[in-house]
């Protein structure tokens, strides 16, 4: 019987264990404005840049 290309590829692609997952699980945070007090959310990978919101940001 002869092995095509795709049925190899198919065969090595079932076999080869998947990938393990490097992401980090991003999770939302609510933060204060330093500013203004007001409330609002970033994701945790980002939230230590934000210390103040975007209309404090941009009007000082």
């Amino acid at each position: 019987m002869i092995v095509t290309k795709l049925e190899q590829w198919r065969s090595e692609r079932t076999i080869r264990p998947a990938a393990p997952s490097t992401t980090k699980q991003q999770h939302v945070v609510e933060i204060e404005c330093v500013h203004c007090h007001g409330h609002f959310f970033r994701w945790t990978a980002t939230a230590s840049a934000y210390g103040r919101c975007e209309r404090c940001s941009t009007d000082h």
